[in-house]
């Protein structure tokens, strides 16, 4: 029972918190997904639609984007890989749309082991190139030593 309950993702966990054997886990699982509704289908649309990367990682929004992308996918209604990038691009933060403009312009839908690499590569650049910039001290302009102190300048 363990080593089911530790398959699965976190989105679904709560679903389990009443079963106490994997049978009753199986059923839970078979009750909830097997047969989805018109309504959850529109729903797992509409999260896809509002997906956005926010703060997260690259790997933590397209984790996020994968789970829905498979549960769309177990209900019956799976998702072309040209509608998941297209999903997945509207929702980068605008530091990846010199990217996206790129990959968008490919003949073929971009895999999504592909699409990961490409975004985990920019993303690693983006943060290399800021803590470069952040991490050299920046000069002051240099001015000239006073050669009086203040007093003297001021005294008549």
């Amino acid at each position: 029972m363990s080593a089911l309950l530790s398959s699965l993702s976190t989105e679904i966990l709560h679903l389990m918190v009443e079963c106490d054997t994997s049978h009753s886990i199986w059923q839970t699982l078979e009750k909830s997904f097997a047969s989805p509704s018109h309504s959850r289908i529109m729903q797992l649309h509409g999260s896809f639609q509002d997906l956005r990367q926010g703060d997260d990682s690259i790997s933590t929004y397209l984790q996020r984007a994968k789970v829905l992308f498979d549960e769309l996918a177990a209900a019956g209604r799976p998702l072309s890989l040209e509608d998941f990038n297209l999903y997945v691009f509207r929702g980068l933060r605008s530091d990846f749309k010199d990217l996206v403009t790129s990959l968008s312009t490919r003949a073929e839908p971009i895999s999504y082991s592909d699409l990961h690499s490409y975004l985990l590569t920019h993303e690693y650049l983006n943060k290399s190139s800021l803590q470069s910039t952040l991490g050299s001290p920046m000069t002051a302009p240099l001015l000239p030593t006073p050669s009086h102190s203040i007093a003297s300048v001021f005294s008549v």
